[in-house]
């Protein structure tokens, strides 16, 4: 494979990697904002107890938020390296971009719970 293949892959796996990590991001505060702005009606009817359940969702999508901005930078730095030694392997990627989609998936998982409960 040539350099130039071999670099334009490289930049196409990093394109794709800020993508999925925008989409996600995306994803997860539109989850927040729509469940802090039915909370009036979701508290309403919850058990106390169950709104546990919703409180650690939020804290889940709010480190997701967090890890997802971090692998922005990291990929957005790692952009600036040489083309021999630039990854999405890399662990400053792969790390926080690990930490998005598992609190992701959880935060998700959460609200599930807590719509169980709830309702």
């Amino acid at each position: 494979m040539s350099d130039e293949v071999a670099e334009q892959r490289r930049n196409t796996a990093l394109a794709a990697a800020s993508e999925t990590s925008k989409h996600v991001l995306t994803l997860t505060t539109a989850v927040i904002t729509i469940t802090v702005s039915l909370t009036k009606d979701l508290i309403g009817e919850a058990a106390p107890s169950a709104l546990v359940w919703l409180r650690l969702a939020w804290l889940s999508h709010a480190v997701s938020v967090l890890a997802g901005v971090a692998t922005l930078l990291a990929l957005a730095g790692t952009v600036d390296e040489a083309d021999s030694t630039r990854s999405i392997y890399s662990t400053n990627i792969r790390l926080p971009a690990a930490v998005q989609m598992t609190f992701f998936g959880l935060g998700l998982a959460l609200v599930v719970v807590f719509g169980v409960l709830a309702a």
